[in-house]
């Protein structure tokens, strides 16, 4: 599994939160950073604690141009001839990929319920940033990265990271999930691709404005506390793959990704979620616990939520990371095991 591009196409709470992250260096050298991180987010939010609405104009906007995409979407008919539309999602998009396809719109505006992995506004308000960025360090002022991973992960990393001119030892006392998620969203960023028009925070401000039911199928906590609670082995195992890794490569793999999703090309999304190499017996062991966790047990949990919505017989507009519908542990191989018949929708 290719999980530093595959985290995009299956994890919302990384790209909505790899801002809080990017940037952040050792906890005793950036106090002043985090103060004014924090004024800058009061400022922006209401006294009452509210998330903020995101800024951009793609969401703000409406444009009678015919869309160049066609991501992945299927159908599945309700009894009561309600319709639950599947999505495969990129969390991060860029401002070309809008408008989206008419199609796409269409189903969303019929729908009386969009169901997502996660509200990204929640990520938005003081309380959660307080509290994110209280974990990423450790406790203990002595306890340090370098103390929970391998010196091959540490170096393997830490010359990743010099490519794109950042300074691992700036992150001394950050923890491994925090680290992590730089090393994720780093290459994005300079890609040109932006949580922030993700095509999941288009479609969940939308649904405010319309006053359309949000339904969570996990959650941002549900997301994060999954990051932050992998092992240390996990996370050195994810670290030393980075041993080799060029900057271009990930850009070029980025840009692949991007383009995958974008015309709906679920073969080669499902190619970039099994990718394999030869590990020993250890690390195999790592990778399955870590995608059962990542993407297998999720997938089973998103497939019951679909199903209850199927059975009630309601209209949603059912939208989650493209990698999590692809492959025979994918949603759609799921609900087609047990017996729903789901249809691929043509552009």
């Amino acid at each position: 599994m290719n999980k530093k591009i595959l985290s995009l196409l299956c994890a919302a709470a990384i790209a909505a939160c790899s801002l809080c992250a990017c940037g952040q260096n050792d906890k005793a050298e950036s106090s002043e950073t985090e103060k004014s991180s924090s004024e800058s987010a009061q400022s922006a939010s209401s006294e009452t604690d509210e998330p903020s609405e995101t800024d951009i104009s793609v969401t703000d906007s409406e444009t009678t141009a015919e869309s160049d995409i066609t991501p992945a979407m299927w159908k599945v008919n309700c009894d009561n001839g309600a319709v639950v539309t599947l999505v495969g999602s990129m969390h991060a998009l860029e401002e070309s990929d809008y408008p989206l396809p008419q199609k796409m719109m269409d189903a969303f505006n019929d729908s009386d319920i969009l169901a997502v992995e996660a509200d990204l506004a929640s990520g938005d308000s003081i309380t959660f940033q307080s509290a994110l960025l209280a974990s990423m360090y450790y406790d203990d002022p002595d306890d340090s990265l370098d103390k929970h991973i391998s010196k091959e992960a540490y170096d393997a990393l830490s010359d990743y990271l010099a490519q794109f001119s950042l300074d691992l030892s700036m992150y001394k006392h950050t923890r491994p999930w925090a680290v992590g998620n730089i090393a994720d969203t780093i290459a994005m960023q300079e890609s040109g691709l932006s949580g922030d028009i993700g095509i999941d925070r288009y479609f969940l401000d939308k649904a405010r404005e319309d006053g359309k039911e949000i339904f969570e199928v996990e959650g941002i906590e549900f997301q994060m506390d999954l990051l932050m609670n992998f092992s240390d082995d996990i996370y050195d195992m994810l670290f030393r793959g980075y041993k080799g890794k060029t900057k271009e490569d990930q850009l070029e793999l980025l840009m692949t990704t991007h383009e995958a999703w974008a015309t709906g090309d679920t073969d080669t999304i499902e190619k970039i979620d099994s990718e394999e190499k030869e590990v020993s017996e250890t690390d195999a062991a790592l990778m399955e616990e870590y995608s059962n966790q990542f993407l297998y047990d999720r997938n089973k949990v998103m497939t019951e939520a679909a199903e209850n919505f199927i059975n009630e017989g309601k209209d949603v507009f059912f939208i989650v990371g493209a990698a999590h519908f692809v492959g025979e542990k994918g949603i759609i191989a799921l609900l087609e095991n047990d017996g729903y018949t789901v249809e691929r929708i043509e552009y």
